[in-house]
């Protein structure tokens, strides 16, 4: 062993710093499980879609704009075609939550990632959710998409399936016209690197299909937070997912101060001064989350 990574090895994993009280993990992690990650915005349909998959209400749905999971939760079961194994599924909490940051969703998420890379299961793959019902690709909507680029990896693209939801809130021919922007432009490059891009019907076979699609996969290649949290032992804030986000609240901070003036000056016209609260809110928050202040 060479001095660095002796040292490492003495060295106490940055992550679990940040693990908190209320923070859930598997009471009996086991090398042997395959671990598969739900992930996507609030109201993509995360906890339906593991509910589908087991064929009973497991993980609580929300049924409004407000996110219901706001914690890692893990749902495990059996499946004859791996016997040796058990098939972890885990419910994350939506980015763009009403009530969290997106920086303590990838803590939460980051944390749970790590403790299991920790306990030597294997990461199966992800599944990434998105509504096809959503009018456009909103800048929130791709800022939290290249987080989760950054979270998972290029090598690890290849163990995601990219999977549209929703398709009975929406006529088939807008949907699929939404569907080959999103593989043309927005999800090309994951698409590149060896993402799968699946419909996600409201049935257990289509599920079923998905979670085998990444389970007959051999190779378990640890996603790109494991490694840096797990391998590098680097601390969260250090991480190219937190470090993306951080630059891109970054600039949005400075376009929202830069535009704050303008609104203050038209005070007058009701809706530009509630427009000019809701801008001055968004700056204290972005002050309060990077720990930075304004004039």
């Amino acid at each position: 062993m060479n001095f660095l990574n002796a040292l490492t090895s003495r060295t106490k994993p940055r992550w679990k710093k940040e693990v908190k009280p209320l923070d859930t993990f598997l009471n009996d992690p086991k090398p042997s499980d395959l671990v598969v990650a739900i992930m996507g915005a609030t109201g993509a349909g995360k906890s339906t879609f593991i509910n589908t998959l087991l064929g009973e209400e497991v993980a609580p749905v929300g049924h409004n704009l407000k996110s219901y999971t706001s914690h890692v939760q893990a749902y495990t079961y059996n499946d004859p075609q791996f016997p040796n194994n058990r098939i972890v599924m885990v419910d994350t909490p939506g980015f763009d939550d009403t009530v969290l940051s997106d920086r303590e969703i990838l803590r939460r998420i980051g944390v749970w990632l790590a403790q299991s890379y920790d306990a030597h299961m294997k990461m199966a793959g992800v599944v990434y959710l998105y509504d096809i019902s959503a009018k456009r690709w909103q800048g929130s909507t791709a800022r939290n998409f290249e987080v989760f680029e950054k979270l998972c990896g290029q090598a690890a693209a290849r163990k995601v399936v990219l999977v549209t939801t929703m398709w009975n809130q929406v006529d088939k021919a807008v949907g699929e016209g939404r569907e080959r922007e999103l593989k043309t432009e927005y999800w090309k490059d994951m698409i590149k690197h060896g993402s799968a891009v699946h419909r996600g019907n409201l049935d257990q076979m289509a599920a079923q299909d998905t979670v085998d699609f990444l389970l007959a996969k051999e190779a378990m290649y640890p996603l790109q937070i494991q490694k840096e949290l797990g391998d590098i032992n680097r601390a969260l804030q250090d991480t190219d997912a937190v470090r993306y986000l951080s630059e891109a609240l970054q600039e949005l901070l400075k376009a929202r101060e830069e535009t704050a003036p303008i609104l203050r000056s038209a005070a007058g016209d009701p809706a530009v001064t509630q427009r000019a609260l809701e801008n001055d809110h968004q700056i204290r928050g972005y002050c309060g989350y990077l720990d930075v202040t304004t004039e």
